[in-house]
């Protein structure tokens, strides 16, 4: 699915025909309103936290250390989680710091697994997301996002609802990022 057809639905969804139509006739090299621009940046919105906190995107991909150092520059994509780092069938151990990955035990290429953050989309772009995260669930949460830009709070928190619901009935959950016990005090 396209991201203009997610937008289009949005659109749809809060009741702005005219920029449902807009956005589902909209051409390549076209310029679009100023309202399906705020649209395209509620949907980016929605994409990042969809792929940072519920279905991260991963992907593995085989990189050569210099130093004992992958600079994050050398990957496809930007890295925002390290999952493993494997020299043939051996793991090896790694850090993360904020401009590359060092890699101690490497002497030679390694398969780095890790998760990432999608890329700015554009209207033309397909959905990054597996086929259970739809389009219309996304829609629902671009909704929310449009409607809270516009100052239609109790609205957005409906809308909000939906979309938590929409991801939930599908499967995807919200990730833990650590727990952290409770203090007991005597």
């Amino acid at each position: 699915m396209l991201v203009k057809e997610v937008l289009a639905h949005a659109a749809g969804h809060v009741g702005r025909g005219e920029l449902a139509e807009e956005l589902a006739s909209l051409a390549s090299g076209a310029e679009p309103s100023e309202e399906a621009g705020s649209l395209l940046r509620c949907y980016r919105l929605v994409e990042s936290e969809v792929a940072l906190a519920y279905c991260p995107l991963r992907t593995a991909e085989r990189v050569t250390p210099v130093g004992g150092k992958v600079q994050y520059l050398n990957f496809s994509h930007l890295p925002v989680d390290v999952h493993e780092v494997r020299e043939g069938e051996k793991r090896l151990s790694f850090t993360m710091y904020a401009s590359y990955l060092e890699v101690p035990g490497a002497s030679g290429a390694v398969t780095v697994d890790y998760a990432y953050a999608p890329e700015e989309s554009g209207f033309f772009d397909d959905v990054p997301f597996p086929a259970r995260v739809s389009g219309e669930a996304l829609s629902l949460g671009v909704c929310s996002e449009f409607l809270l830009t516009c100052g239609r709070y109790e609205e957005a928190a409906v809308w909000e609802g939906k979309f938590r619901a929409a991801l939930k009935g599908v499967g995807v959950f919200r990730r833990k990022l650590c727990a952290i016990r409770s203090r007991r005090w005597v």
